[in-house]
C-alpha cells in the first residue's frame, strides 16, 4: 500500500480548514491544517509536506504572499509544490505570470472540490518530474 501524500493547508477560516481536512482525508491524503500565517513557514519547513495549499488573505491582509515567497526562496522548501487558493482574483491576476514562472498553481475561490483534486494531482506529478531530473 502506498504511503499517503501529505498536504498542508494554510488558511485563517476554520470552516474551510475543516472542510478540506475532511474531504482530503476521505480521498486518502494525510492532512495538516494551519490556521495562522505566523509560524506556518517553520511548521512547513519542519514537516516537509508533499504539497502546500495556501490562502492569500489572512485577516484581510495579503500575508500569503510572504509565506509563498519564503517557501519558494528557501532551498529546504523550494521543491514543495504550492497551490495558491484565493478569492482575491484581481490581486492574483496581476502577478499570475510570476506565479506561473515559479510553478505556483492558482485555484480561484469558490471552487469545486474535484478541481482541487485535479490541481493536487497536477502539483504532485510536477514534483515527481522534478525529483526524477535531479
Amino acid at each position: 500500500m502506498a504511503t499517503p501524500k501529505r498536504v498542508t493547508v494554510v488558511n485563517d477560516h476554520h470552516d474551510f480548514l475543516n472542510l478540506l481536512a475532511d474531504f482530503l482525508s476521505e480521498e486518502g491524503y494525510e492532512v495538516t491544517t494551519i490556521a495562522k500565517h505566523q509560524g506556518a513557514f517553520q511548521q512547513i519547513k519542519e514537516s516537509q509536506p508533499d504539497v502546500v495549499v495556501c490562502d492569500l488573505l489572512f485577516d484581510n491582509m495579503p500575508a500569503g504572499w510572504s509565506l509563498l515567497d519564503m517557501l519558494y526562496l528557501d532551498p529546504a522548501t523550494r521543491a514543495i509544490p504550492l497551490i495558491l487558493c484565493s478569492a482575491a482574483t484581481r490581486q492574483v491576476q496581476e502577478v499570475e505570470a510570476s506565479l506561473t514562472s515559479k510553478g505556483i498553481l492558482w485555484l480561484e475561490k469558490p471552487f469545486e472540490l474535484e478541481k482541487l483534486l485535479d490541481m493536487l494531482a497536477q502539483a504532485l506529478a510536477g514534483a515527481n518530474k522534478e525529483r526524477a531530473k535531479n
